[in-house]
C-alpha cells in the first residue's frame, strides 16, 4: 500500500546535543541494536524509499560518501520524520500505511512532541514539509500518536538497546549467520533475550554472549570475553568485559578491562586493560561536561562516551561519565580528565596532518579509506577546538 511514498529522515534542529557522535555522523546512524535508525527503516518498509536530508552539508558529504547506495529525494509524496526517533518495526509500517491512505496531510506525534509530517503534495519541498513538525496546529491535518523514543542525548540511547535487538532479531531472519563462525567452546546465553550474529563475525573460544547483544558483521569476540547486553557493530573487535554499551563500528577493545554504559564512535582503540567507571560511590546521577557546560544525565549507571578516531593508552582507566571528542589521544599518569576536546594529546593540540595520517593507516588496515568529504569533516573538527 505505500509503494512510491518517499521517506525522508531528516536532523533535528538540535543534532549538536548528540555529541561526540555528532561531530562525524548524522542522526540516522545512531546504531541503537544491529540497525541504525536509517538501516531499520529501509528493512522495516522496504516498499518505501529512503532519503535522508540535513542542513549540515559537510556531514552529509561525507555520509553519502560513505553509503554510496543513499537515494535522493524526488518529486513524491514525503513523509518526513525526524531522524533522532527509535521506532520499532511495526510503528514504521503503521506510519506508512497511514500515510499512503491519506486523502489530507497527517502529523506525527510522539511523547507529545510533532516528530514528522506527510503530505501527498508533490510539488512541497523538505523544507515545506519540515515546516509542517514546527507548527503547533497544522490546519485539516490527521494527527497520528505513536509510542517510540527521541533521542536528545546520546547516554539516551542505552537505555534502548535490549528493545532494539529483540525488534532486529526479526528483521535479519537467521538471527546466527551461517558464516558466522562460533566456536565450540563459546557460551550463547539467549535465556534473557536474542543474540544476533553478523555475516563473517568470529566468536573466538571460551568467550560469553549474553542477550540481549547484537554482533555485526566481520566484528570479532575475543577469547575468554563477556559480552552482555551491547551492540557492537561492524568490523569491531572486543575482549575483556562490555555490558550495556555500544562500539558502533570499526573500533577496537581487544584486550581486558571493563567497557560498561558507553557509546564507542568509529574507529576508536582502546589499549589493553582499558576500563571505565560506570557508577559513582554514591550511587547518584551521574553529571557530565559537555562543550557547553554541565548536565545531569538523570542516570546512575554512565561510563564513557567517545569520538571517531580518538585512542587510549594501556592501562587508561576512565572516570564515570567521561566525555571525550574526535581524534584525541587519552594518555594521563593518572586519571584523565571527564572532559576531553577534539584533537587533544595531554595538555596540547594534536597535530591535524599527523592525525589524519594516522587515521588512513588505521583504516587501511581494515581495507577502508579515507574520502575527501570525511576528511573535510575532520578538518572542520579541529578547526572548531
Amino acid at each position: 500500500m505505500s509503494a512510491g511514498l518517499h521517506i525522508v529522515l531528516v536532523e533535528p534542529v538540535d543534532v549538536d546535543g548528540l555529541y561526540p557522535f555528532s561531530e562525524m555522523h548524522c542522526a540516522w546512524e545512531l546504531r541503537v541494536g544491529y540497525h541504525t535508525i536509517a538501516e531499520r527503516w529501509s528493512v522495516s518498509v522496504p516498499s518505501c524509499t529512503v532519503c535522508v536530508y540535513t542542513h549540515r552539508e559537510a556531514h552529509l558529504a561525507s555520509y553519502l560518501e560513505r553509503h554510496h547506495n543513499t537515494p535522493t529525494i524526488s518529486t513524491a509524496a514525503k513523509l518526513v520524520i525526524r531522524a533522532n526517533v527509535i521506532l520499532s518495526p511495526s510503528v514504521m509500517q503503521q506510519i506508512a500505511d497511514a500515510c499512503a491512505a491519506a486523502t489530507a496531510p497527517i502529523v506525527i506525534a510522539c511523547n507529545g512532541q510533532i516528530v514528522g509530517a506527510y503530505s501527498n503534495d508533490v510539488t512541497l519541498s523538505v523544507d515545506d514539509v519540515v515546516s509542517m513538525i514546527s507548527q503547533t496546529t497544522v490546519s485539516e491535518a490527521q494527527q497520528i500518536v505513536v509510542h517510540g523514543h527521541v533521542i536528545h542525548r546520546i547516554w539516551q540511547a542505552l537505555d534502548h538497546i535490549n528493545e532494539a535487538i529483540t525488534w532486529d532479531a526479526g528483521l535479519v531472519g537467521q538471527r546466527h549467520h551461517s558464516n558466522a563462525s562460533i566456536h565450540l567452546s563459546s557460551v550463547i546465553d539467549e535465556s534473557k533475550g536474542p543474540v544476533i550474529i553478523g555475516d563473517s563475525a568470529h566468536i573466538d573460544a571460551m568467550s560469553v554472549i549474553v542477550g540481549p547483544t547484537s554482533i555485526g558483521p566481520n566484528a570479532v569476540i575475543r577469547p575468554h570475553s563477556l559480552i552482555e547486553h551491547s551492540v557492537l557493530g561492524p568490523g569491531c573487535q572486543a575482549g575483556g568485559e562490555v555490558e550495556g554499551s555500544i562500539m558502533h563500528g570499526w573500533s577496537n577493545k581487544k584486550h581486558a578491562g571493563f567497557l560498561g554504559h558507553s557509546y564507542v564512535c568509529e574507529w576508536v582503540n582502546l589499549g589493553a586493560g582499558c576500563t571505565t567507571s560506570d557508577l559513582k560511590n554514591t550511587y547518584g546521577h551521574v553529571h557530565v561536561t559537555m562543550p557547553w557546560g554541565n548536565e545531569d544525565t538523570q542516570r546512575m549507571f554512565v561510563g564513557l562516551f567517545i569520538g571517531d578516531h580518538s585512542k587510549a593508552a594501556i592501562g587508561t582507566n576512565f572516570l564515570t561519565g567521561t566525555i571525550c571528542g574526535v581524534s584525541s589521544n587519552v594518555v594521563a599518569d593518572g586519571f584523565p580528565p571527564r572532559a576531553i576536546s577534539s584533537f587533544a594529546w595531554r595538555d596540547e593540540a594534536y597535530e591535524v596532518e599527523k592525525a589524519l595520517a594516522v587515521a588512513r593507516i588505521v583504516m587501511a588496515r581494515r581495507s577502508q579509506t579515507l574520502g575527501p568529504a570525511t576528511e573535510q569533516l575532520l578538518r572542520n573538527c579541529a578547526g572548531s577546538v
